[in-house]
Order: C-alpha cells, then sequence, then structure tokens
C-alpha cells in the first residue's frame, strides 16, 4: 500500500508541476475530476463469486493537443462475496446480493491512457480512450484481516497480488458552466497476470477445481464531475477561443457573434460596442465614433 500513495503523489505531482509549467499557454489546459460508480470482475472458468461493486476514483487530464489528452485515473473499488443461494452453477453474476460473514475484494487501479474528445469546443463533447496502468488487489474478511490460502506446499499466504492491465472505454461530457462539467462513461480492463506474485509454489492460479480462478477483465460505469483550470487563449479578447475564433484580430471592445467576427448594426463601418451612435441612418456618412456627419 505504501508503493500505492508514493506512486499516485508523483503522478500528481507531475500533473501540476506540468500545469504550472504551461501556465502562461491557456490553450492547454489541466482537468480535475472525481467519480463514482459500479464494477463487475467477469471472464472466470468456475469462480464468478463476487457482487457488483463499487467504486470511486481521482481523474488527472492534460491536453497535449485540441483533441488529444493524457489522462491518469487513481480508482479505489471493492466488491464482497455474493449470496449464491439458489443460483445454482450461474455463478453470482449480476448482483448485490451479499452472503452473511462476506470476504470482501478490494481494489487499486492506477490507469494512465490518452484521450480522445472529438468535440472539445462544444458542451456536449463524446470522447475514447484506451491506455495501460496497474491493479493492486486482496481479499480481506469481515472484519478487516488479510484472507489466506494454502499454496502448492501447502502453506499459508495471504491473498493478494498485483498485475498489469490495459484499458478502453469511452463517454460523454457535458459542460454546463465554463469551468464545470458532467462525465458519464463506461470502462474494460484486461488483467494480463504479467507483475504477478502466483509462481512457483504459489502458482495455483487455473481453471480447474481446487485452483484459484482469477477473473480475466473488469467492467464498470462511472458518472463525475469535471473541474478545468485556466482559461482557453484568446488573443483579441472577444470572448471566443482563438481556436474557434473566425475573425482573430477583432477591434478590443467591439461586440462579435458567436463566430467571433464583429458586428456592425447600422451599416455604418463602426462595430456595435464602439459605435457611439448605433443607430445611424443607413448610407449617411459617419464619424471615427460611428455618428453621422453634419
Amino acid at each position: 500500500m505504501r508503493k500505492i500513495i508514493w506512486l499516485g503523489l508523483l503522478s500528481i505531482s507531475i500533473c501540476l508541476w506540468t500545469s504550472f509549467a504551461f501556465a502562461q499557454d491557456f490553450s492547454r489546459r489541466l482537468t480535475l475530476g472525481l467519480k463514482g460508480g459500479i464494477w463487475k470482475s467477469g471472464l472466470t472458468e468456475h469462480s464468478d463469486i463476487y457482487t457488483v461493486g463499487n467504486q470511486g476514483a481521482l481523474f488527472f487530464r492534460y491536453d497535449l493537443k485540441e483533441k488529444i489528452s493524457l489522462g491518469f485515473w487513481v480508482t479505489y473499488a471493492k466488491a464482497w462475496e455474493a449470496d449464491l443461494s439458489g443460483r445454482g452453477d450461474a455463478g453470482a453474476g449480476f448482483t448485490f446480493s451479499q452472503k452473511d460473514d462476506a470476504d470482501q475484494f478490494t481494489h487499486v487501479w492506477l490507469d494512465f491512457s490518452l484521450i480522445y474528445r472529438f468535440r472539445p469546443w462544444e458542451r456536449l463533447n463524446p470522447y475514447v480512450f484506451g491506455g495501460i496502468g496497474l491493479a493492486f488487489w486482496k481479499v480481506q474478511d469481515e472484519d478487516g484481516k488479510s484472507v489466506q490460502i494454502l499454496d502448492r506446499d501447502q502453506d499459508p499466504f495471504d491473498l493478494k497480488d498485483q498485475e498489469l492491465t490495459f484499458s478502453g472505454g469511452g463517454g460523454v461530457e457535458y459542460r454546463f458552466r465554463e469551468k464545470w462539467g458532467l462525465d458519464f462513461g463506461t470502462r474494460f480492463r484486461l488483467l494480463t497476470h504479467v507483475l504477478t506474485n502466483f509462481r512457483g509454489s504459489k502458482d495455483i492460479v487455473g481453471a480447474r477445481p481446487g485452483e484459484l480462478d482469477l477473473p480475466k477483465v473488469t467492467l464498470e460505469i462511472f458518472l463525475g464531475i469535471n473541474y478545468y483550470f485556466g482559461k482557453l487563449k484568446d488573443t483579441d479578447k472577444d470572448g471566443v477561443p482563438d481556436r474557434v475564433d473566425f475573425c482573430a484580430d477583432t477591434p478590443f471592445g467591439a461586440m462579435v457573434d458567436e463566430r467571433g467576427c464583429p458586428l456592425d448594426s447600422d451599416g455604418d463601418g463602426i462595430y456595435d460596442g464602439l459605435d457611439k451612435c448605433p443607430h445611424t441612418p443607413s448610407k449617411i456618412k459617419a464619424d471615427v465614433n460611428g455618428c453621422p456627419l453634419e
């Protein structure tokens, strides 16, 4: 657990340092998010014994380009032994029902991924992502003590491990304010068993009766809220970000449309916001302030 904490703190420090290093480039943005949801382990041969679990995550995203970002998740998740009475050989399946004195299955996931956002400049923004990570898990009894099992030499050891994971998924963000957004998505993880401790006399993982059958995938659904740091770059200060501004040299103070182009309601050549006589009749010459010439 100490390694997990240090790795998490190191990753957070890198993200924060990156945000300060690019503090003058407001087109690059750091996003912080909190997420929660449900998850389920799957693709087991004979021991689907755990309930649908709950999970919460701290999320960081740094925009590398307009549509491409680097993401980092720290997720804490739990599930419990399911009540299998009346289920026969079907296993736990999609259930929240725990058995009495249920053991708990605890995970910490560290995930790094590349995120592709299809429409980052709009309120509704779908995205997809994929990446690599580490999973740390353990099984504890109802009192929080480690559950032990026997290796091939009949020696007891704690039921816990770590492994390399690959993940992918997608979702949609809804930005309801300039710096706040809602995030709904789904993710799957492929558990590779790379870096596992189940080797040598502890190599008891398998699908045969009596062997430890670990899940091969997890699936999760999450809902979260994001906060966006910094501001988008707006060179002409007209309120429309450079990346969607079709008139990038608008004079300061001029009123613009949604594309960032200046408005001239009375057609006298002086932009709204700078025009001191905004209702000049058509075909009447105006001075530099937009007022009719006598």
